[in-house]
């Protein structure tokens, strides 16, 4: 047995060196996708290990415990008991606020995060410039900044700005903080003040919403990690807990979707190369047709002619392989560049051998899997085709028809099958998520080659009833080069589907992209509030109001909202607190309430009815999805948990939400039922754009502490975050376009002797170097054209389904990405093309035809 895989190498050894050009371009498409799927992988793989072994300093902390609201009796007693055990701790205070550098200057809107310089940060530092200790540059007068507040407002260090109700004096700029990565979702320049320059500010009252982050630091006495981690967990039951014993759970919640998203899109770059793989191996085997009827006259049996071209295979897709493991540590190191937005700290070099193996491991399986139907046509191969080849050959019969259509129709659905099992792999299977996922992927493949399959035949098919009709309208130039798509072993539909998959996802990728910042700002609510105003205190609310009312650029009318901070404590008598169902769990924790007396009118009544006047007992409406989850009508007794007071509710209605308002609240009570509990008003209306900047500074004046968002700026960072996003995902996506674009280099490379034939002719006829460079420039522009219109009609239609479907939200069709796909993919396949057949137009016409 050893015996034939040896005969079998040293034969596919010696036909692949003779045809090196034609594969070479093959290896390249499959390095494209492996070197995609091993940079994701490995990415990630180094970002997972930086994680954990900084895991300390990225959290500043041994252990680190986030909630969003002040710790009570419960937390403090925690606290305490471990500080009495040697737990050093320390608390950060986050939130948003207004700041001004001079009077008259519209504010901006910033981070705040509050910490104690004399312990802050327990590992790492924080650096700044000019250099100098946290505790001495963090004064309570003092504050440090991101460099990007200091373009934003025109400041230099020593100049003072406003925060809240005092003014601090620019000290530093803020260049790296050790915890950042962990901290809260940043809408805002940066900037740290001390937990005295906090009390100074006034921006934290009781009720203000801010998240605190409490940090805690083992002694050196070997306290047990797990023993802390319990009492934390006891200590501070709706909190997030993380410690240096894992990475943070809410990074490594995204970085697994990301990896595995990016996977399958990876996978899509591969399967295009492995396209390739298989159009090569197609062409090769009728080249060697002859050569492979010799083969069985001489007594070789079918198994042993197809050892020789799985060994081919195997080799194309071993070379391209390793040929993509150097792509994959090349992507490895644009990624921290992709994403230095998110992370500012880029993971280390770090070369994974598993990850290397498993992109070879992949890279073979797919490759092999779509090289299945021409293989198995060699069974078909008869030893006297030998004889017959200068012989017309009859017609088969459909039953013979239906045979051989039967061997490729068994191996597309094991191709379907094998795809679904990698993608079931990548996405981290075999959970249901993951079984879920590779369902949806090998589907959408399938449903995605065949479409584009289907359209590949039907424009070629469009393009020559276009010739054979209108032939001799056309300029014999463009004649030519439509004719030239039909080209004997060109395989013009195979690479247009290669092409046009990866338009196709590329496309689709920004379509949805743009289709959802779009959408959010043309459909949002008419009247809908573009200036939202958090941290009013119920002494405030009036003046705040008045201002808006009055203020000659307000469009709407004036909402003004009040929420109190409350928890479910129990339903008809049973405590949730613990509660299996996490659906019913999460109402365990704080969140927001509010109260008004006549119905909202954006609610759509279920059961029920809301009350007229102010009834004599409390009485809450519960919105629709509450119901649902705590399964409870109208009738239900509620208990609450507000500012250490119980308060008992029955439900007087159930509503359903049909827009959303500022200020919604799930529960709803009757005016008087939360008297005497602290509450926080939230205000809004719409301001003409060009009056909002005025308005904000007139607030800033009169009330420091009232922080005024510009939906707008809001809207701006949005579309940073999405943006950034969307270059990673199209950087992974273009591998694809890539690959197609080297298998047109693998066709043209296919037809090469045709090609050189074709130049002979023409220059003997009299053509110029200038005219056959038009003629094949015209056939590479059609073949791009029609990918790009292919790529771009599919990634029209699945964004119309995506959209509605999934994100719901609507989508309208546009022809310019489109026109501008075909271009792009155009001149794309122009270059592919021209880079495989260059070499063609130098030589001579003579030393051809000598040969003929």
């Amino acid at each position: 047995m050893d015996r034939y895989w040896a005969t079998a190498a040293r034969i596919a050894w010696r036909e692949g060196l003779a045809s090196r050009g034609k594969f070479l371009f093959v290896v390249l498409a499959v390095a494209a996708g492996v070197g995609a799927l091993t940079g994701v992988r490995g990415f990630a793989r180094a970002f997972r290990t930086m994680l954990l072994e900084d895991a300390r300093t990225l959290m500043a902390a041994d252990f680190t415990v986030r909630m969003f609201r002040p710790p009570g009796k419960t937390e403090g007693d925690a606290i305490a008991a471990l500080e009495r055990r040697g737990v050093r701790h320390t608390t950060i205070t986050e939130t948003i606020s207004m700041m001004s550098a001079t009077q008259g200057r519209a504010p901006v809107l910033v981070f705040v995060k509050a910490v104690d310089p004399a312990r802050y940060p327990f590992y790492g530092r924080v650096e700044t410039e000019p250099a100098g200790t946290l505790a001495a540059t963090l004064t309570p007068e003092n504050l440090i900044a991101s460099d990007d507040l200091l373009l934003r407002l025109n400041l230099k260090t020593g100049d003072t700005v406003k925060l809240g109700s005092a003014g601090f004096r620019l000290a530093a700029v803020t260049r790296y903080e050790p915890d950042r990565m962990t901290g809260s979702l940043n809408v805002g320049p940066r900037v740290m003040i001390s937990r005295e320059g906090l009390d100074r500010s006034g921006l934290i009252i009781q009720g203000s919403r801010a998240s605190q982050r409490f940090l805690f630091a083992l002694p050196p006495n070997g306290l047990a990690a797990g023993e802390v981690r319990a009492e934390l967990q006891a200590g501070f039951p709706e909190a997030m807990i993380s410690d240096f014993r894992q990475t943070h759970p809410m990074i490594t919640r995204g970085l697994n979707r990301s990896e595995r998203f990016l996977s399958l899109v990876s996978l899509i770059a591969l399967v295009v190369g492995a396209i390739g793989v298989a159009m090569a191996m197609h062409a090769h085997l009728e080249q060697r047709m002859e050569s492979i009827a010799m083969m069985k006259c001489l007594g070789a049996r079918a198994a042993q002619v197809l050892r020789v071209y799985v060994v081919q295979t195997l080799g194309i897709g071993l070379i391209g392989g390793a040929a993509g493991l150097a792509v994959g540590a090349a992507i490895q190191t644009v990624f921290p560049v992709l994403i230095a937005r998110f992370f500012p700290l880029p993971p280390r070099s770090y070369w994974s051998w598993e990850v290397a193996a498993e992109g070879l491991a992949v890279g073979l399986l797919v490759a092999v899997l779509f090289t299945l139907p021409p293989l198995l046509a060699i069974r078909r191969v008869r030893p006297a085709a030998i004889f017959r080849r200068n012989v017309s050959q009859e017609t088969a019969g459909w039953r013979e028809r239906v045979r051989r259509w039967l061997a490729p129709a068994v191996a597309g659905v094991v191709i379907i099958a094998g795809i679904g099992v990698v993608a079931v792999y990548l996405a981290g299977g075999p959970d249901e998520h993951a079984l879920r996922a590779g369902g949806y992927f090998s589907g959408g493949l399938a449903a995605g080659l065949l479409i584009l399959s289907a359209i590949a035949w039907a424009m070629l098919r469009v393009l020559r009833f276009f010739i054979g009709r209108r032939s001799r309208r056309l300029p014999s130039l463009v004649r030519h080069g439509l004719a030239n798509v039909y080209r004997p072993g060109n395989q013009a539909p195979a690479t247009m589907v290669a092409l046009g998959a990866g338009v196709m996802f590329t496309l689709t990728v920004y379509l949805v992209q743009h289709g959802l910042v779009e959408n959010f700002v043309a459909n949002a609510p008419k009247g809908m509030p573009n200036v939202i105003l958090f941290n009013i205190t119920g002494r405030e609310s009036a003046g705040v109001a008045a201002l808006l009312e009055k203020d000659p650029a307000r469009e709407s009318a004036v909402e003004m909202t009040p929420m109190v901070n409350a928890r479910v404590v129990s339903v008809n008598g049973a405590t949730i607190e613990g509660h299996p169902d996490r659906r019913v769990r999460r109402y365990a924790g704080v969140r927001g309430v509010t109260w008004r007396l006549g119905k909202p009118w954006q609610a759509q009544m279920l059961g029920g009815d809301w009350w007229t006047d102010p009834p004599s007992e409390p009485r809450v409406c519960i919105e629709e999805d509450v119901s649902r989850d705590l399964s409870i009508r109208t009738g239900a007794r509620i208990e609450f948990l507000a500012s250490g007071r119980t308060l008992k509710a029955d439900v007087a209605c159930v509503w359903r939400r049909q827009e959303f308002r500022l200020g919604d609240s799930d529960f709803v009570f009757s005016p008087g039922s939360l008297d005497g509990l602290p509450s926080m008003y939230i205000g809004g209306a719409r301001l003409k754009r060009a009056g909002v900047g005025e308005f904000q500074r007139v607030v800033f004046e009169q009330f420091p502490t009232v922080t005024v968002v510009n939906v707008a700026e809001i809207l701006e960072i949005a579309q940073g975050v999405i943006d950034q996003v969307a270059l990673v995902v199209r950087f992974v996506a273009a591998f694809a376009i890539l690959a197609g674009a080297i298998i047109l280099g693998a066709s043209v490379a296919g037809t090469r002797m045709r090609r050189i034939r074709e130049v002979a002719v023409l220059k003997t006829l009299g053509a110029t170097r200038g005219r056959v460079v038009a003629l094949f420039s015209v056939e590479f522009l059609i073949i791009g054209a029609v990918a790009g219109l292919m790529g771009g009609l599919l990634a029209g239609g699945f964004t119309g389904v995506l959209m509605p479907r999934l994100l719901e939200a609507p989508f309208r069709f546009g022809l310019m990405p489109v026109v501008t796909a075909m271009a792009a993919c155009a001149v794309i396949a122009n270059i592919a093309g021209w880079l495989a057949s260059w070499r063609i137009l130098a030589l001579k016409p003579l030393e051809i035809l000598r040969q003929e």
